[in-house]
């Protein structure tokens, strides 16, 4: 036996023992994975086999970012022809020949060449972003992708040597190229690299259907509390499957923590952290991340032992995760969007809320009086139902231009139901919104009903703010309210009813509609757009330079960007885009209940007012009753407000500038609105939140 003969039975040996321990990492990474919960990924197959030509081979959300995306595609295509090239020179070097990339194919090993030297760059590209530029959200395991880039390199090399040195030395250099390629192989399993494994899967399966509709929970199952049941989560053994994917799937880029807005105005939370420290705690390692420090602390201080529990069994809250972050999550979904591997964040601390609110009964104190208001007084300001009936009473008079509105009477058939809201009721800024929605309406002779004072909240809030029971006790009575009508379109000017009723509310429909709503569920937007597309405009008012601001829950949450702007352009004004839009929009910092508690300064919405005052626009167009009160806080606390003030309007009221005032009225319903700086004497306008605190951080069938 030559010693070529003993390089080469050596190499065999050791690539049969990587390839055993790969197998036996990605078996238990796979046995972590089927012990989570049940749940469906196999709908829409089409669109999944989509996914995984457009996301997975093409490297669409990787290739976001310029030049770090197109560094890591090079690598990864890289990595699939090396694939097929390892494969061959295993042939050539174990079996002897040429292999099976001749003749026909012989066009393929140049092209793995090209590749190795792409590969070679994108390495370079890739160090100088991490170890010379280093932007601040790269701060974890410098060492380990230092390593994990030389691998890579020397892949890259030893290719190279084989292919382009001769005799023995091109086969030594072949043999090298296996053995690092195989232990690669073995290390990837336990390490972040997980990801070239995991992410495939997890695009393809991610969720598709009704995006970020919230799971049904069944508050009447009887719960073993003993036995550790729970409602909510706080431990790995409630995780469902997809959610062990996603944690494991983490490839600890910090892409989310950049977008978040919790983290961008320093606040604790870091959907980054976030993810990391629940991946390090369900592989039994200590989570590195500062949240996770304080969880520590919080559980060190709470005298609680864990000796002898299971780690699947451990707690999750105040020992893994701080409970501090989980309420300073505004639900916008920015962390989502960004997530390269298609990572769902906000599922995983939602179902923590839950646990914290439903099984603890730990509730933020400004939560708790929000849910207290509800039940007393059926708002979550606690004025009461007179408020309602005083709202209803101005309107029916027609103030300020506006026509009175029709209310539904049991058994009525019309075609669309316009959800007025506890905004459009409650809030006075708000009602202007109101008044301008009737008056468009009005004008288009569109066949609508309210249902006047019988509205309850639609519940959006209550779920995200952990409540399930207080949003199913609204869903449930709003049903039915809608079961006493017959509509065919539901229409909304809150992008939080909107997903609400639109999704979550599919699990309150009889259940014979297998899950299918009786009405189509609409912004008002959509529906004012195809009226003015149809019918045009009677007039056009000289608005200037408008700027929009996104709502996180039209846009991310349902991709409806278009009509808002179409509608800004048609009132007549020019539209201006801030810096960070449409799905790249930022929050103005009071979805998931943030709206009702007391945010610890530098606020969101002051981040977001400071690039509208930027964009030199002095009108702001917004889409959300809560973006319209946290802006218009935002933006008075801005340096040079009030030399140049930024007036915030709803979309629809601009749509209602245009519509010439009937004959013998004065000024229209929305040019009687507030003029920021002014003191209108709004009520609730001024305290949203009913604290104290100026400043607010068609259906036949019967329910």
């Amino acid at each position: 036996m030559t010693s070529h003969d003993v390089v080469r039975v050596i190499v065999a040996v050791y690539l049969i023992g990587a390839l055993a321990v790969f197998f036996r990492r990605v078996a238990d990474r796979a046995a972590f994975i089927r012990a989570g919960k049940p749940e469906d990924r196999t709908d829409q197959l089409a669109r999944r086999i989509g996914i995984f030509f457009t996301e997975v081979l093409g490297q669409t959300k990787v290739r976001r970012r310029l030049t770090a995306g197109w560094a890591h595609a090079l690598i990864f295509w890289g990595f699939l022809v090396f694939a097929l090239s390892t494969v061959n020179l295993l042939w050539r070097l174990g079996v002897g020949g040429e292999g099976f990339l001749h003749g026909a194919l012989g066009w393929f090993p140049p092209t793995v060449d090209v590749f190795a030297g792409l590969i070679l760059l994108g390495i370079v590209v890739l160090a100088i972003r991490r170890f010379v530029i280093r932007p601040e959200y790269l701060t974890y395991h410098s060492n380990e992708s230092a390593v994990v880039l030389t691998i890579i390199g020397v892949i890259a090399l030893t290719h190279l040597g084989e292919r382009y040195l001769a005799g023995d030395v091109s086969a030594y250099f072949g043999y090298g190229h296996l053995v690092v390629a195989f232990s690669f192989l073995a290390y990837v399993p336990t390490s972040k690299h997980f990801h070239i494994l995991g992410a495939p899967v997890n695009a393809v399966l991610q969720q598709l259907g009704d995006h970020q509709k919230m799971d049904a929970m069944d508050l009447e199952a009887e719960l073993d509390f003993e036995a550790g049941e729970s409602y909510g989560w706080n431990k790995l053994r409630d995780f469902a499957w997809t959610d062990r994917l996603n944690i494991l799937t983490c490839i600890e880029c910090g892409r989310c923590q950049e977008a978040c807005p919790a983290h961008a105005t320093g606040k604790l939370l870091s959907p980054r952290d976030f993810i990391i420290d629940l991946k390090y705690h369900a592989k039994g390692v200590t989570p590195p991340g500062n949240q996770a420090a304080v969880a520590r602390a919080a559980f060190a201080g709470s005298g609680e032992s864990l000796e002898g529990v299971a780690l699947e069994d451990q707690p999750l809250v105040d020992h893994v995760v701080a409970s501090q972050t989980l309420w300073e999550c505004t639900s916008c979904m920015a962390c989502v969007n960004a997530c390269p591997v298609d990572i769902d964040h906000l599922s995983i601390l939602l179902n923590l809320r839950r646990y914290q609110v439903l099984d603890v009964g730990e509730i933020e104190p400004e939560y708790q009086r929000v849910f207290t208001n509800m039940e007393r007084s059926g708002d979550p300001w606690g004025y009461g139902e007179h408020r309602k009936a005083e709202t209803l009473a101005k309107l029916g008079a027609g103030e300020a231009g506006g026509p009175s509105p029709r209310v539904a009477l049991p058994g009525e058939e019309f075609d669309v139901l316009f959800w007025v809201g506890c905004w459009g009721l409650y809030d006075d800024r708000s009602v202007e919104t109101t008044r301008a929605t009737l008056r468009v309406l009005d004008h288009y002779g569109v066949d609508y009903r309210i249902l006047g004072d019988t509205e309850v909240c639609c519940g959006e809030n209550y779920r995200r703010m952990g409540n399930e029971l207080q949003f199913q006790m609204n869903a449930q009575t709003n049903m039915e309210l809608f079961g006493s009508v017959a509509f065919g379109t539901l229409m909304v000017t809150n992008p939080h009813c909107h997903q609400v009723f639109g999704k979550d509310y599919k699990d309150f429909v009889p259940e014979d509609a297998q899950g299918v709503l009786p009405f189509q569920v609409r912004s008002v937007e959509e529906v004012v757009w195809d009226l003015v597309r149809e019918r045009g405009l009677p007039g056009k008012a000289d608005l200037g330079q408008v700027a929009y601001h996104d709502s996180c829950f039209y846009g991310r949450y349902n991709d409806l960007f278009a009509p808002q702007r179409e509608l800004v352009k048609a009132g007549g004004a020019e539209l201006v885009e801030l810096g960070r839009n449409k799905d790249n929009g930022f929050c103005c910092g009071a979805g998931g209940g943030n709206f009702w508690r007391e945010e610890s300064e530098p606020r969101v919405s002051w981040n977001r007012a400071a690039e509208v005052m930027e964009s030199g626009a002095p009108t702001l167009a917004v889409s959300c009753p809560f973006c319209m009160a946290m802006l218009e806080d935002g933006l008075k606390a801005q340096e040079g407000f009030e030399a140049n003030p930024v007036k915030v309007r709803h979309v629809v009221e601009l749509v209602a500038d245009a519509i010439p005032a009937p004959a013998g009225v004065g000024a229209g319903p929305t040019q009687a609105a507030d003029v920021p700086g002014e003191d209108t004497g709004a009520d609730v306008a001024d305290d949203p939140r009913g604290d104290g605190a100026t400043e607010a951080g068609g259906n036949t069938w019967e329910a």
